[in-house]
């Protein structure tokens, strides 16, 4: 069985792949919705946490 995605990223490739996700959306519905995802995914990776400000960031 294979593993569930780690990431957005992940799960879009994976939802890529699926014909019956494609079929059940449509074409016109899956493509806006993986395009839109991603945009997401692209605006989230660009983001600097209070986790790596704290980690990579140390204020002496």
């Amino acid at each position: 069985m294979p593993d569930l995605p780690q990431s957005l990223s992940e799960a879009l490739d994976a939802m890529e792949g699926s014909e019956l996700v494609r079929e059940t959306l449509g074409d016109h519905i899956f493509e806006w919705f993986l395009r839109n995802k991603r945009a997401e995914w692209s605006d989230y990776k660009a983001q600097v946490t209070p986790f790596e400000l704290a980690r990579y960031l140390p204020t002496w």
